[in-house]
């Protein structure tokens, strides 16, 4: 017989769950790694092996469990592979500074606190999508605290920061929008449609942030002068980075604008294969991961050495075993029929009204969860709602600072950037969230595009 969820295995399932939840909501407060509540959430399979031992009969009684388990493990494979890929190529970008050297060069070109703040905006903006919003908030809130002098301007700009790296969704640089991708809600094609609402209601945060709060600041020091940053270089660079955080500033390392290329080359080149030759997502970006690997060996003949094992090591592998933790957990969750509810929901509101409101709750729970939950409750939606969907999950999570994985690195790179600081720019994030919506509804409601 299937499980049902108000039975004893269903409670036990849920409970696994919400503790799990409930430790991962609060790390900050625990100090511990969400990635450890997550790995304790697989304790449902487990629990679930246990109740068909003592329940069937014959060697067929675990039949619907392997199941599961099987397409758990196919859609962890491709989400894990295509992240741990992506990964190595930012530490590789990152090791020969290239991104250390674009703010560098957005400075000595005179860009001023007001051009930095658009500039560090526009970037997580438009690198998001492609090199994930977790990593555009490391690199950029990382640049904002290495330039600034001014804490109130190092708040407004690492709230850009968050709100910026979390419109990333048009593309498959935020887990949400690659979940969707993987489960075959919709297609790249389809995510691109989104780029005028996650990139414009960018925009119009931008534009609250900058009206009603970076004017306040003119008429006092806000950021280094080149004169200030050229003496950040002097420092040794252990140094520097223990003592002031900041990462080295100096200019590209060579190869750096080769593997640069290669790497732009390999995101475009995964796009087509997988639009025209429909080559899963995750072997594309392989594929051009083996071409910048071969560039390596080629800076390796000519003399050129890079610390290749180190950078790979940096693969953030406590965020993977995080996704693998949650996604088992919710494939659990799923086996014994909660989230049917969700399934439920969708079919007796309004689905608009339902991908808002998962996006609201997305403020405080974390996004993938949430995702993953609509992904495997299964409802029945168009390319409109799923479009809506992954938009609402995604800049949803800018609402409040622990809503997304930006909004903890910025927290964890910036100690004075709290969840009180961030409330204070709340008109800035609900003009993203709801420009956002905004700009959906005018697109696919009343343009029909």
């Amino acid at each position: 017989m299937p499980i049902v969820p108000f039975s004893p295995i269903g409670f036990i399932v849920l409970a696994i769950f919400v503790v799990g939840i409930a430790l991962i909501i609060l790390e900050v407060q625990l100090a511990m790694d969400k990635f450890k509540p997550a790995l304790l959430m697989m304790s449902s399979v487990a629990v679930l092996g246990v109740y068909y031992l003592m329940t069937g009969e014959g060697p067929e009684r675990f039949h619907a469990l392997k199941v599961m388990q099987a397409e758990t493990k196919e859609s962890l494979f491709a989400l894990i592979t295509f992240m741990a890929f992506m990964w190595m190529m930012v530490e590789i970008l990152n090791e020969r500074n290239v991104f250390g050297a674009l703010t560098d060069f957005l400075m000595r070109q005179g860009a001023g606190p007001r051009g930095m703040f658009w500039a560090t905006g526009f970037f997580c903006a438009v690198l998001s999508p492609f090199i994930s919003s977790l990593t555009t908030s490391i690199v950029f809130s990382n640049a904002v605290r290495n330039i600034s002098v001014n804490q109130k301007y190092t708040h407004v700009a690492l709230c850009n920061v968050i709100v910026a790296s979390n419109s990333g969704v048009w593309f498959v640089g935020t887990s949400t929008s690659l979940m969707v991708i993987l489960a075959d809600r919709l297609t790249l094609s389809d995510l691109l449609l989104l780029f005028p609402a996650s990139f414009f209601g960018w925009v119009l945060s931008a534009l609250v942030l900058h009206g009603l709060y970076l004017r306040r600041l003119d008429g006092t020091p806000l950021i280094r002068s080149v004169a200030g940053l050229v003496e950040l270089e002097s420092v040794p660079r252990r140094r520097r980075e223990d003592e002031t955080g900041a990462p080295s500033v100096a200019g590209i390392k060579p190869g750096g604008v080769g593997l640069t290329i290669i790497s732009l080359a390999a995101i475009i080149g995964a796009v087509l294969l997988n639009m025209y030759l429909k080559v899963d997502i995750e072997f594309a970006i392989g594929t051009g991961l083996g071409f910048e690997m071969l560039y390596i060996w080629y800076l390796k003949k000519k003399g050129i050495e890079m610390p290749l094992v180190i950078q790979l090591q940096k693969v953030e592998w406590s965020t993977l075993m995080y996704y693998i933790g949650i996604i088992t957990g919710m494939a659990a969750l799923n086996h014994v029929g909660w989230l049917s509810y969700i399934a439920w929901l969708y079919d007796h509101e309004s689905p608009t009204f339902v991908n808002v409101l998962l996006g609201l709750v997305s403020s405080f729970i974390d996004n993938n969860l949430l995702e993953a939950a609509a992904i495997m409750s299964s409802p029945t939606l168009g390319l409109d709602q799923w479009t809506l969907n992954t938009l609402m999950v995604g800049v949803g999570g800018s609402l409040t600072v622990v809503g997304s994985a930006a909004g903890v690195v910025a927290m964890s790179i910036e100690r004075s950037y709290t969840f009180a600081a961030h409330l204070r720019f709340l008109p800035a994030v609900l003009a993203n969230f709801f420009g956002s919506f905004a700009i959906w509804y005018m697109q696919f409601e009343w343009l029909h595009s």
